[in-house]
């Protein structure tokens, strides 16, 4: 069979996973690398101090300094690409290099063994069998995410091992490669246990990250619609109205022309207030005045209002979405209309501040005022739909109202605990 077929089998245990997976997969092995280079140098360095002696310190200090050069080089690797990230499509490709490369360092470690067994006493041997085991137990904890980077570091280091304690032809050294033999292969089982139980983990994950996903498409699909409909639902009752009022009066003949302007003017300018709503203000109350005011300038030109505009900035409103700063513009532009037809007034003032929790939106007037309770007791449709829609967003207003002027204040919370749910009439 195909060694690179055998590979990609379902049924072999040691088959590497595909894409975003064996990516991830990559990703934990690299972020073990920076871990161990300080304590594999400092292994290495002990092992020449412990070891050297009059026939093996020159080849142990070789040996040191092409062990530290091969660390380093797996650090440069790793380093590279948890930087710029590990491209999905080279993924199989860097499994090949690691593979290599931890091959090659555990050979150069496997080497070890050979360079100092000879002319070591029993004590060294046994600390030699120790260091290996101990570094072939932190590789398969730091690599067995992708067994074979494992297997590439693990069989050559324990192989030459044990073969050398094969070779040195005392019984008990011959025992002991059989045990790293057995040694070697325990761990390959607990590294594939480990390996899978990632590889699963992982799965799990991008599953979930896939469902929310799926969840956030479908949230922005229902808040789409659910827009689509409150723009419908609002041209319906504003603009729609409107119209209808215009046409009915139209066909009796009970409106003039100057009438009928003023009814197609206010259609104009209800549609223009949806129109903003949509606008992001990003929770900015001043920006959504500032669109407010671009809409005021051409009705008030011919009116003989003069407008003075004093906003000062205000905290941020979270709450601020669509729909309530259509409720909001809803609410001033009754106030300035109330002025402009009723007041007889000669300068409008806007301004902004703070008391205390609420944000606050003064429109002054120098009108003729009006009795406030009388009108409210009266069913006066635009004060009654003010304090309806101010509700509905958690807000509150009020009239001042005397010979001298009118001040219509709008209250809006800098916090809203909750959405309020009053329907309009």
């Amino acid at each position: 069979m195909n060694i690179a077929r055998w590979f990609e089998m379902k049924v072999n245990p040691i088959r590497q996973s595909e894409g975003l997976i064996l990516a991830e997969q990559l990703k934990l092995i690299m972020g073990n690398v920076g871990a161990a280079i300080a304590p594999s140098t400092l292994l290495a360095l002990s092992m020449v101090w412990v070891l050297s002696n009059h026939d093996n310190a020159r080849a142990l200090w070789i040996w040191c300094a092409v062990e530290i050069v091969s660390t380093l080089n797996l650090y440069r690797y790793a380093r590279r690409y948890l930087t710029s990230g590990i491209p999905v499509e080279q993924s199989n490709r860097m499994v090949k290099e690691l593979v290599l490369m931890d091959t090659v360092h555990g050979l150069i470690w496997g080497v070890l063994y050979w360079i100092t067994m000879d002319t070591s006493d029993p004590t060294s041997i046994v600390l030699l069998v120790a260091v290996a085991c101990g570094m072939v137990g932190a590789a398969m904890a730091t690599t067995s995410a992708v067994p074979l980077v494992f297997i590439a570091f693990a069989f050559p280091q324990l192989g030459l091992l044990a073969a050398k304690l094969w070779f040195l032809g005392y019984e008990n050294y011959r025992l002991l490669s059989i045990a790293m033999v057995l040694y070697v292969l325990s761990l390959l089982g607990q590294a594939l246990n480990s390996a899978r139980a990632t590889r699963e983990a992982i799965e799990i994950r991008f599953k979930l990250l896939a469902s929310q996903m799926q969840l956030h498409e479908i949230e922005q699909r229902e808040v789409v619609r659910q827009e689509r409909q409150r723009l419908m639902q609002d041209l319906h009752d504003g603009l729609g109205s409107s119209l209808r009022t215009a046409l009915w009066s139209v066909e009796k003949g009970n409106i003039g022309e100057h009438a009928v302007a003023n009814v197609l003017k206010s259609c104009i300018d209800d549609m223009k207030l949806a129109i903003d709503s949509i606008e992001p203000v990003q929770a900015d109350l001043l920006l959504l005045l500032a669109t407010w005011r671009f809409r005021l300038d051409p009705r008030l030109e011919n009116t003989g209002i003069d407008l003075h505009w004093d906003v000062i900035d205000v905290p941020a409103l979270n709450w601020l979405e669509p729909k309530s700063a259509l409720h909001i513009l809803r609410i001033l532009q009754e106030a300035f209309t109330n002025v402009i037809k009723h007041a007889q007034a000669t300068e409008i003032r806007v301004g902004t501040g703070v008391e205390g929790s609420w944000v606050v939106v003064t429109i002054r007037d120098n009108g003729s005022g009006f009795l406030v309770g009388q009108v409210l007791q009266s069913g006066g449709k635009g004060l009654t739909n003010q304090k309806h829609r101010a509700q509905s967003i958690g807000a509150e207003v009020s009239w001042d109202s005397s010979n001298a002027g009118t001040c219509f204040t709008l209250r809006l919370p800098i916090k809203r605990l909750s959405a309020q749910s009053v329907l309009l009439p």
